[in-house]
Order: structure tokens, then C-alpha cells, then sequence
């Protein structure tokens, strides 16, 4: 992104979200003003917008006219989306196209986070770019509509599609597997579902790098690998101070017979990060991401800040 004589202020809808905390400082590293926007009050957030009501998003960011959005906020409980398709509609689809034109409005530039789940997995992995969409969520269905609309306000603008993201505050894989093996010193994992592992310091690292050349289009950005969810577990547990045997392999039949789940998975979502990498952008392996990121989980010392200084390289 061309720099003017003044820092360029960047909004971050979902700021105090997974992504977020990785993603405003990452941004003040590289010399941007960010500003944070969230649902509700807390740590990060300078604005508190609901994205879902129409009449939010114009005003607000009218009041701070920003040169560039990155859009992080949504709706990402699979199986809550499954749930209350409504709730996924008006954040994922609806509250994206919101920011969109209340963006465009503005004059600035939108770089709006997707997701691996707008694809099947039932075959055709690993996706390109291009590859065409076929979501079997509503997750996936409304996070596409969303990125579809985001696009059809300005083709200029940006989707970065990542996936299987873990790292900071919250729920995630990584965490989940952790938490298991403390409880119950063992836990059973998928063989059968395969994607790209991405630890979400280096997403927020890519992003901004991204932001900097303001890419448009749809873009792919994950750590480089895949693995299934067997292989993610056990490089945990072992990264973590525990022996990897305790990862137990599993079918998702089998899985799914013992606890059933509203939203189905793709089985294999695996992404190719072509167009990124052709202007330079490629992050580091999911492996080496989990090798650093693990034993900090363990210890429970989780600081955004160091995180993103840590892995502060495409």
C-alpha cells in the first residue's frame, strides 16, 4: 500500500476475536494506526459496532475514515451457525456486505477474511484460488455469500481464505487437544479430515503484508503443509510435553457415532497459496508454527505481542 505523509489508519472488525489479537499489534509493527472495532466493549476495541444491523457500519466508519478495513468479524461456531442459520446470514453474508459499501463509501480498501469451508472436500483438493465453491455447512455457505458480496462491491477489494486456524485467548484445535490430554491423559483424533494448519500470529503477519500491496480478488493464506487432524494432534501433544502415542487414530464415522454434530466437515480442504506466494507472500510450515507455538500453550504464556514479533517474516 503506497504510505501518504500521515500513518494509515486500518479498522479491524472482530478485533478482540483470535485473529484480531494477533492482527493489531502486527499492524502497529508495520506502521499502521489500527482501530479497533468489536460487538461488544473489551481489550482492543476503540469502536463497538454490530455489523449485522445495516444503519452500524456507515456511520461508523465515516466517524474514523479509515484508508483500509481488514474485515475479521464473523460468525465462526460451525455448529452454531447449523444452528441459527439466521445469526450466520446477518454477520457472515449480510454484516460483510455492510462493511463493504460502508468501505467503499469511505474510499477505503477491504480485505476480508474467508475460510476453507466454502469448499466440499469431497474431491478436487488441494483448491486453487479458482477452484469453484460447493459449501456443505451453513457455515461455509454464509461465509461465501459473504466474500461474494464483499467482491461485488469492489472487485478491487480482497478475500483471504485461510484455514484450521489456532493460537491466542479462546477456543481452538491446538487448545482442545491440550486441555484433553490434561483431563483424561489420552483423546482420540481424526485420520480422515486434511487441511492446513495456521497459526494465526502468522496469518495476521501475511495479512499485513498483503495490505501493504492491496491485492485484489480472492487470495489463499495458510501455513505451508497439510495434515490431517491426527497428524496436528500428535505434533501438539509432543510440542507440548506430551507423549504423541497418547493421540489415539479415529475414523470421523466413528467419531461422529459417539458424538454426533449438527454441521458437516470437508474432508479434505487442503488450499494452495498460488496467488500469495507470486508476490512473495509465504508463510513459514504449520510444523515449525506448532513447534514454537506449542510449548507456550503448555506453559500458558500466550502474548500476542511476542507471538507476532516472533513469526514477523511472510
Amino acid at each position: 500500500m503506497p504510505r501518504s505523509a500521515r500513518p494509515l489508519r486500518v479498522v479491524v472488525t472482530g478485533a478482540a476475536g483470535q485473529l484480531g489479537g494477533f492482527l493489531l499489534p502486527a499492524l502497529v509493527l508495520a506502521g499502521y494506526v489500527p482501530i479497533g472495532f468489536g460487538a461488544r466493549p473489551g481489550p482492543g476495541i476503540d469502536r463497538v459496532v454490530d455489523i449485522a444491523d445495516p444503519a452500524a457500519a456507515g456511520p461508523a466508519l465515516r466517524a474514523v475514515a479509515p484508508d483500509a478495513v481488514i474485515h475479521a468479524a464473523a460468525f465462526t461456531d460451525v455448529d452454531g451457525c447449523e444452528r441459527d442459520p439466521a445469526k450466520a446470514d446477518a454477520v457472515n453474508a449480510r454484516g460483510s456486505r455492510h462493511v463493504a459499501e460502508a468501505a467503499c463509501a469511505v474510499g477505503a480498501y477491504v480485505l476480508s477474511i474467508g475460510t476453507d469451508f466454502v469448499f466440499s472436500g469431497d474431491g478436487g483438493a488441494p483448491y486453487a484460488e479458482d477452484a469453484s465453491p460447493s459449501p456443505v455447512s451453513v457455515y461455509g455457505a454464509t461465509k461465501l455469500a459473504g466474500e461474494r458480496a464483499v467482491l461485488a462491491v469492489d472487485p478491487a477489494f480482497a478475500v483471504a481464505r485461510t484455514a484450521w486456524l489456532f493460537g491466542g485467548p479462546g477456543k481452538h484445535f491446538p487448545r482442545t487437544v491440550v486441555d484433553v490430554l490434561r483431563r483424561r491423559g489420552g483423546v482420540e483424533v481424526v485420520t480422515d479430515e486434511v487441511g492446513n494448519p495456521t497459526f494465526a500470529g502468522d496469518l495476521a503477519t501475511a495479512l499485513v503484508h498483503l495490505l501493504d500491496r492491496r491485492g485484489g480478488g480472492i487470495f489463499h493464506l495458510t501455513n505451508a503443509g497439510a495434515a490431517s487432524r491426527f497428524d496436528l494432534a500428535r505434533a501438539v501433544a509432543g510440542g507440548a510435553g506430551f507423549d504423541p502415542d497418547l493421540v489415539r487414530p479415529t475414523t470421523s464415522a466413528a467419531f461422529l457415532a459417539k458424538h454426533p454434530l449438527p454441521a458437516r466437515r470437508p474432508a479434505d480442504s487442503r488450499l494452495v497459496n498460488g496467488r500469495a506466494a507470486a508476490i512473495g507472500i509465504a508463510p513459514r510450515s504449520w510444523q515449525e508454527a506448532v513447534a514454537e507455538y506449542a510449548p507456550r500453550l503448555a506453559a500458558g504464556h500466550e502474548a500476542q505481542r511476542s507471538a507476532v514479533v516472533a513469526a514477523g517474516r511472510p
